[in-house]
């Protein structure tokens, strides 16, 4: 079945449900190891207890097929900074809207808790998205690669 043609539901996610381990295992495979991290991090009540922190993900029927969290940013605590994390989606759900959706619900929950968000992406396609997203680029900061901040 063609990747448009499936119907995708956005579900906040309070625990890894059980196509997490697929998930994780295609992140593997293009050497992203973020993906891990958040299974590592993420307990279903906090991330490395940070209570307001939330996990979204993408589910083509029972398959996880992209995944995302907002959690406060441990590189800048300020309550005014949050960051977007463990951002992935599947190679074959990109360029379908999918990962645009899935960052503004991650977006929204963020700027809900604070006016400046940050994350870090090195990969040419990654850094395009979230430039396309409305994010802008930081540099001069091992940190962070990019900043978005609320009107």
């Amino acid at each position: 079945m063609c990747p448009a043609a499936m119907t995708l539901a956005l579900t906040q996610i309070t625990a890894l449900p059980a196509g997490f381990a697929d998930l994780h295992s295609a992140a593997e495979r293009e050497d992203f190891r973020f993906v891990g991290r958040l299974g590592e991090r993420w307990d279903g009540a906090a991330y490395d207890g940070d209570p307001l922190a939330t996990v979204w993900g993408a589910l083509s029927g029972d398959a996880l097929v992209a995944i995302g969290a907002q959690t406060r940013d441990e590189y800048d605590p300020s309550p005014l900074h949050r960051r977007i994390r463990h951002f992935y989606v599947r190679p074959d759900m990109r360029r379908t809207g999918l990962g645009r959706s899935l960052a503004m619900k991650l977006i929204e929950d963020a700027h809900r808790l604070a006016p400046r968000l940050h994350l870090r992406a090195t990969p040419p396609h990654s850094i395009a998205f979230w430039d396309a997203v409305g994010f802008a680029r930081v540099v001069g900061r091992e940190d962070r690669t990019h900043e978005l901040v609320r009107a």
